[in-house]
């Protein structure tokens, strides 16, 4: 992977196998994660709905 910088944002390509791995696709919101030693992980961001399946 590499960091990109476009429009200042910076922009990551997440690899192709572990895309199709997670099951990730187009549209799916990712979140970076961050430990207290300092690791950063992703982690998709899911919607939260209620009992009646609205948000």
């Amino acid at each position: 992977m590499k960091i990109v910088v476009s429009n200042n944002q910076y922009r990551i390509t997440v690899p192709k196998d572990l895309v199709e791995e997670k099951g990730w696709g187009a549209g799916t919101k990712l979140r970076f994660v961050e430990d207290i030693d300092g690791n950063v992980f992703l982690k998709e961001i899911t919607a939260n709905r209620g009992e009646n399946g609205k948000r």
